[in-house]
């Protein structure tokens, strides 16, 4: 079974008159809302989601309404209450993304060793480390 996650690309956008910030992507390009924020009462804000069963639609859930998307840490059932896990398909890949970046790098640094290689997929890799570090291509 394959985890159904919004499509890229993903790009954050912020909309300073509105003071508003959401993250967008899927296809066409930005199409849909991944994830924006709701004011909560005089507090903070709680993440609101695209429910990711319905394709292409922007159907948006709280995550606090959401209870099929929160579970108890594994043996942290009991503070489940005031900390739980984000079960969300987006959200478990945006958690990933530290890992994944240093896997790609880690990749990309065995690739380039081992073989003098120079394809589409090495310059995809190249990208994507440059997207999520912020530096040029």
């Amino acid at each position: 079974m394959t985890t159904k996650y919004t499509k890229g690309p993903w790009r954050w956008e912020f909309n300073r008159e509105h003071k508003t910030l959401h993250l967008v992507g899927g296809r066409p390009q930005y199409d849909l809302t991944i994830m924006n924020f709701d004011r909560w009462g005089m507090s903070g804000a709680i993440a609101t989601l695209r429910d990711p069963t319905e394709d292409g639609m922007n159907v948006m859930h709280r995550l606090c309404d959401r209870l099929d998307w929160i579970a108890p840490f594994p043996g942290r059932a009991h503070h489940a209450t005031w900390c739980a896990d984000v079960t969300h398909p987006d959200m478990r890949l945006m958690a990933a993304a530290p890992d994944l970046l240093e896997a790609l790098r880690l990749m990309v640094d065995l690739v380039e060793l081992a073989v003098p290689f120079e394809g589409d997929t090495l310059r995809r890799a190249r990208a994507a480390i440059a997207k999520a570090t912020g530096e040029q291509p």
